[in-house]
């Protein structure tokens, strides 16, 4: 199994996605697939192979604002992100997916990334 070089944001605006699709040109960086509400039962890995396996009884999603890094190098990853820091507000939850979050559902690791920036501003961090 190959692990493609890819980016996936879920909830961004149609307005946002064109701002995301003409900042990932113009720098360079690898497009953007989107992941949509429907495929919030979806493991990680499916989603970055091409699968679509719409699902009717949808959960409701947090309203977030997500973009994940698969396999980008750390330079990529570091201009990407200084390339997207300020341009939305509030500012998306930015992750690289794992080893072991690639097995994960996009609903499992969406929750995941809320308990985990919830705990960093309770500290402080």
């Amino acid at each position: 199994m190959e692990n493609n070089k890819c980016i996936l944001i879920y909830g961004f605006t149609e307005e946002d996605k064109i701002l995301l699709e003409n900042l990932f040109k113009s720098k360079g960086f690898p497009s953007y697939t989107e992941i949509e509400e429907n495929m919030c039962n979806m493991t990680i890995n499916d989603i970055i192979d091409g699968l679509k396996l719409g699902v009717f009884n949808v959960h409701n999603l947090p309203k977030e604002k997500v973009i994940l890094f698969n396999n980008l190098s750390d330079l990529e990853l570091d201009s990407c992100i200084k390339s997207l820091r300020g341009v939305f507000s509030p500012q998306p939850i930015l992750a690289v997916v794992t080893p072991t979050s690639i097995d994960w559902t996009f609903k499992n690791l969406l929750e995941h990334l809320i308990e985990e920036r919830e705990w960093f501003k309770k500290r402080g961090v």
